[in-house]
């Protein structure tokens, strides 16, 4: 049985946002549309996924 190995990193070395990416976006007039192709969402999404709280809820 092939296990596998993942290496999250806690929010806390990934850090957190000061401001939303789609304030200074120049495609800020269509949101949330333009959200589904938004690269930087995409990546920010991405980083977040990866990443363990490390707050109880």
């Amino acid at each position: 049985m092939k296990t596998t190995s993942f290496k999250f990193k806690y929010d806390f070395e990934i850090g957190y946002l000061v401001k939303s990416p789609c304030k200074t976006c120049i495609y800020q007039k269509s949101f949330p549309k333009c959200s589904d192709g938004c690269e930087m969402l995409d990546k920010i999404h991405t980083v977040l996924s990866e990443s363990v709280s490390c707050t109880r809820r």
